[in-house]
């Protein structure tokens, strides 16, 4: 028996909009954010999903309360599902932390999964926790659709395992805010049914 799992990443944040890393960061969903959650709802009730699981991340935990809302079903917080903690770079962009520290910014396109952002988290343990979640999925709900909500970053690196990519560099992968992934585990293997899944977000503009 096969479990299905629709990896879901959050609606939008302000802090989205403003190209700033968040991590642990407790930011509000904006009202694009609430529309993108509340139309991913209904593009996900197709599959009869029987319960959402969320990251305990204000944003996460808001995407999940709009969809269990919205197709009456449970949710349920997952501590394995939380974003890559990003310790000193929270809060900031990517073009700052690049200029002010290029050694670290570079260490971090060619160190794979032994990286780690200074006082943040190690991808490797990331990577471990989203397939820890994906194995309990497959034990709790056999022959079921279930829901996770989960981050950019953390959903990045479950995919690039399950193409068999390394995180060096930027690879081809998008996790765009309100969009999903379909994701089949049965006997501890796991297949990609869809990636990205975003035809509910685009007559959706940002104003």
């Amino acid at each position: 028996m096969a479990t299905r799992i629709i990896f879901l990443r959050h609606g939008e944040t302000q802090m989205n909009r403003q190209g700033l890393m968040q991590g642990d960061s407790p930011c509000p969903l904006s009202e694009l954010g609430k529309e993108q959650a509340r139309r991913s709802a209904l593009a996900i009730a197709c599959y009869h999903p029987v319960k959402i699981y969320t990251s305990p991340a204000v944003r996460a935990k808001e995407t999940a309360q709009i969809v269990s809302g919205t197709l009456g079903i449970p949710a349920e917080v997952s501590s394995l599902l939380r974003e890559q903690s990003l310790g000193r770079w929270e809060g900031r962009s990517w073009e700052d932390i690049k200029k002010e520290d290029p050694e670290t910014a570079n260490k971090r396109d060619r160190d794979g999964w032994w990286f780690c952002p200074p006082g943040g988290e190690p991808r490797l343990r990331v990577r471990h926790r989203m397939l820890n979640f994906c194995r309990q999925m497959e034990e709790k709900h056999p022959d079921n659709t279930v829901v996770a909500v989960s981050h950019a970053g953390a959903l990045y690196f479950f995919l690039l395992v399950l193409f068999g990519l390394e995180p060096i560099g930027t690879q081809p992968i998008r996790t765009d805010n309100g969009a999903f992934s379909v994701i089949e585990a049965a006997d501890g293997n796991l297949r990609y049914l869809s990636i990205n899944e975003r035809a509910h977000l685009e007559d959706l503009e940002k104003d």
